[in-house]
């Protein structure tokens, strides 16, 4: 088996990807976006069918881009992967892996999953993103793209015509502490003017402990998740690589 590196697919191959993409979210219960907005792809082709038995043309995908930001002077990579449920086990991961680090030398690498794989246990945790619902006891008007208060000030945006998505709660350091973040989320949605959204939706970063207490206070409820790893290469005591 080989692993191929490419920057571009073709439209067969774009299919064959999404078909393994869906695949694994079927087997695995998860949901994600079998959307190919990356700016790298590595794969092992099945290049076997009759002995492996398995009818789609890939066995495993790995795909990244470069994120808009840095970690110790290094650009970072958020990577993802996708192993067929009926490979695993077999060190395809891995494989896709040794070949990121050997083309990549010198980047940051990020692994993103959706749920807990054996594979992915060994890498160093760094965080998890929720992604959390409420839906309101009555549907609200707009409050605003920006709202502030004496103590804060708090940011929206309509994400369809019936939701609203809460992308920014700021509470001033000397106010913090007092309550003053639920009292402004109170004043805007359960005070706020009669209209049509009915949901409001928001991200929260795990290592913000208070937002989520906050959030869990006010009836937000997790809906999806996305956790993230550090992509290190194994090493021996003596430094080589494993």
């Amino acid at each position: 088996m080989e692993v191929l590196l490419q920057l571009e697919l073709e439209a067969e191959e774009k299919q064959a990807f999404q078909d393994l993409i869906l695949l694994c979210n079927r087997e695995d219960g998860t949901n994600y976006d079998s959307g190919l907005d990356y700016d790298f792809f590595y794969s092992i082709r099945n290049e076997e069918k009759k002995e492996s038995g398995i009818k789609e043309e890939y066995l495993a995908i790995l795909m990244g881009y470069k994120l808009g930001e840095q970690e110790e002077g290094q650009d970072i990579l958020l990577c993802t992967a996708f192993v067929h449920p009926s490979m695993r086990g077999q060190g395809l991961f891995t494989m896709c892996m040794e070949c990121l680090y050997d083309d990549f030398r010198g980047k940051k690498i990020r692994l993103m999953r959706k749920e807990k794989d054996e594979y992915f246990l060994h890498f160093p945790y760094i965080y998890t993103e929720y992604f959390l619902e409420k839906t309101l006891e009555r549907p609200i008007a707009f409050p605003g793209e920006r709202r502030v208060y004496p103590y804060g000030e708090v940011f929206f945006s309509p994400y369809n015509e019936k939701t609203l998505y809460l992308y920014g709660l700021m509470v001033e350091n000397r106010f913090r502490g007092q309550g003053k973040g639920e009292e402004i989320l109170r004043d805007c949605l359960d005070r706020g003017e009669a209209g049509v959204y009915q949901k409001v939706i928001l991200q929260v970063d795990s290592r913000n402990r208070a937002a989520m207490r906050l959030y869990t206070k006010m009836g937000f409820q997790i809906k999806d998740l996305v956790s993230y790893y550090r992509g290190e290469r194994k090493r021996n005591r003596d430094g080589k690589n494993i």
